[in-house]
């Protein structure tokens, strides 16, 4: 069966992700040789023009189609920022924060431009799912930071404008009967049930593999989760989706339905369970596919993997081209690629015979979605997993019994009678699952820091070399083995980079122009040094720690006013090995009381001086911290970093100092 739609969806969506990087007057060159470029693929491969021909027009449409929305649809949604306007919509999802206020997604109209969504954070209002509000603001957009690109995020789903402050306020309930309504209300009702029955993480993994909800999980869990690997549990998609219609359909092969009869019926779990997840991307997505999948034997053809994910990519990205910058949207796409593409065309000619070898051909195919992924995963993320492959296969089955128990108890509306003993099952799996990622995790050989320079332009190199050997010699195994020279490279220059780098001192300040703090590192060192004692100084210095691959700390620092910091620190680095911790001698510490799981060291008026044999730290609670490096001399405090080539006032920077003297400053990202 020829995949004709695939030189129609792939094509556009390439299209639309190469224009999401070029601006429109450096498009045109770009596009030119990208063509160019694709034709001798497509001459050493396909060899028939005409396929060329439909792939080159769809790669054109789709990079105009992305231009066009950007600069006419969204910036008239853009300039209403700083507007005083009247704003009218729909609520479309509630988010309920500890501090008492609530985060409400609108979606409506302001300034004569429709189907402007907009955030909307104030105290709890009196309303639900899709009731309408009608009120005055002065809506901003959203900005990137250090520790989260808002602006990027959110601009992938459509959303440009965010609002804390409204007034003349105007709730009209939505009397009349939605079904999208009725699901959220219900979605609650189980959610409820859940952390009733389950309270605790255990309960929150399950509700987050069951609906995305990932409020209710400790960030550390988290962050342990992904370490491992097995993070895209918490992305309601394809792999859920599947198992419900797996589900299902065995209870419907039972029955004495016809083939049409069955389908309705799956159909109808299909749409329920895409509404129950919220209306997630991914299993948008993963609806598309699966509709066209069960269809396809009412109409005598044989279901195609790829031409149902072309069909699916094509149809969301024309409904909403903001999508291909999306993170949800592209590592599902690539997921489901690696599994029902690449998996099987790689391993179809392994033997599955004997216990060994079907491991062994199982943990190619996961290692196959994980490359799939990964170039998607430099993009947005600090860190990836390098031994998912190993992980999935212990982690998953546990995921999926779990997740099948949250299934049962959705089924049977949460009645008790099933709900205590399903919960109970699936939380000894979610504990199960909790315990191995964190002992993994705790190996420090869990993941691979994705935030060095050289990291983005390694991953492009290597993937055009993987595309090219599966091009060329359009082999299963030249394609496995491609793939894991690429890893063994990715590695390798991993430790090659980091074994350059250990003559190299690096001295970062991190936070806002309230809360800051810094780290400075040099081979195995690595110290932190609280300048301000706020609390969210902490969360910049855990970030930055995971973007630079920091798993061992030295020592901590409190220069001033560290009761609230230190415990704050304690919760954030709990995934740190902390060595020390230093705080003023005037500072009471409670007798047997740990931070950051060490017992807390005074040091004198003088300040503390650290000795780390080629530099030398000295921190004064009232001069800031003095770092000295082969006789040059950094200085840090409250107002930036200065060395002999200049200082810096901004947030967020970091020095970089070689031993010939040679300094470098730049911005963390």
């Amino acid at each position: 069966m020829k995949r004709k739609m695939v030189y129609a969806g792939v094509p556009w969506t390439a299209g639309m992700f190469f224009a999401s990087f070029f601006p429109p007057d450096a498009q045109i060159p770009a596009m030119l040789i990208t063509l160019l470029v694709s034709a001798f693929f497509f001459w050493k491969t396909v060899r028939k023009f005409v396929y060329y021909a439909v792939a080159a027009l769809f790669f054109i449409a789709g990079a105009v189609t992305f231009t066009l929305n950007d600069r006419i649809v969204c910036d008239r949604i853009r300039d209403l920022a700083g507007q005083e306007i009247h704003y009218e919509g729909r609520v479309k999802e509630i988010t309920d924060r500890a501090d008492g206020k609530s985060l409400y997604l609108l979606d409506g109209s302001a300034g004569g431009v429709k189907h402007v969504k907009l955030m909307c954070t104030v105290n709890t209002l009196e309303c639900t799912y899709f009731d309408t509000l009608s009120f005055a603001c002065t809506p901003s957009e959203f900005e990137n930071s250090f520790l989260f690109k808002a602006k990027d995020h959110y601009a992938s789903e459509g959303i440009f404008l965010r609002t804390d402050k409204i007034k003349s306020l105007k709730i009209t309930p939505g009397n009349r009967f939605s079904f999208r309504r009725t699901v959220y209300r219900y979605r609650d009702h189980i959610s409820g049930k859940i952390s009733t029955v389950l309270p605790g993480e255990y309960g929150a993994l399950i509700t987050a593999m069951l609906m995305g909800e990932k409020s209710g999980l400790d960030e550390n869990t988290e962050k342990k989760l992904y370490r491992c690997g097995t993070g895209h549990m918490f992305a309601v998609s394809g792999m859920h989706l599947a198992l419900l219609v797996s589900l299902v359909s065995a209870v419907l092969e039972k029955t004495k339905l016809t083939l049409k009869k069955r389908f309705f019926i799956t159909e109808a779990f299909i749409i329920v369970f895409t509404v129950f997840s919220g209306m997630q991307v991914s299993v948008v997505r993963a609806a598309l596919m699966m509709t066209l999948i069960c269809s396809a034997g009412l109409f005598g053809r044989k279901p195609d993997p790829l031409n149902s994910l072309s069909i699916a990519a094509l149809i969301l990205l024309i409904h909403s081209p903001c999508l291909i910058r999306s993170s949800s949207f592209l590592l599902s796409a690539a997921g489901t690629f690696g599994a029902s593409v690449l998996v099987p065309y790689v391993t179809d000619s392994m033997s599955s015979e004997g216990f060994f070898a079907g491991l062994k051909k199982k943990a190619a195919g996961v290692f196959c979605i994980s490359v799939c992924v990964f170039p998607f995963s430099v993009m947005f993320f600090d860190e990836a997993s390098l031994i998912s492959p190993v992980s999935d296969i212990i982690i998953i089955p546990l995921c999926t019994f779990a997740l099948i128990c949250g299934f049962g108890v959705t089924l049977t509306g949460g009645a008790d009678v099933f709900a205590y003993p399903l919960l109970m099952a699936g939380g000894l799996a979610s504990k199960l699952v909790i315990k191995i990622s964190s002992f993994l995790s705790d190996t420090g050989l869990s993941s691979v820091a994705l935030g060095r320079g050289f990291v983005p332009v390694l991953t492009l190199f290597l993937t055009v070399f993987v595309a090219f050997t599966a091009f060329r010699y359009r082999s299963g195994k030249s394609t496995l083995a491609a793939m894991g020279i690429s890893a063994a490279v990715f590695i390798a220059s991993s430790a090659i980079n980091g074994q350059m780098n250990r003559n190299i001192l690096s001295v970062c300040r991190t936070g806002t122009s309230r809360s800051s703090a810094v780290m400075i590192s040099m081979g195995k060192y690595n110290d932190v040094i609280d300048l301000t004692g706020k609390q969210t100084s902490s969360r910049y210095i855990s970030k930055l720690a995971d973007i630079r691959g920091v798993h061992h700390i030295d020592s901590v620092a409190f220069l001033k006013d560290p009761y609230q910091s230190m415990a704050s620190y304690s919760r954030r680095l709990v995934l740190n090995d902390v060595d020390h911790v230093y705080v003023p001698e005037d500072v009471y510490t409670q007798y047997g009381a740990e931070i950051c799981g060490c017992d807390p060291e005074h040091f004198d008026s003088e300040g503390l001086f650290l000795d780390r044999g080629k530099y030398t730290v000295r921190a004064v609670p009232e001069g800031g911290v003095t770092v000295e490096y082969c006789g040059n001399i950094i200085k840090i405090d409250d107002s930036g970093i200065s060395t002999g080539e200049g200082a810096v006032t901004e947030q967020n920077v970091a020095v970089r100092q070689s031993e010939s003297g040679k300094v470098k400053v730049y911005r963390l990202e």
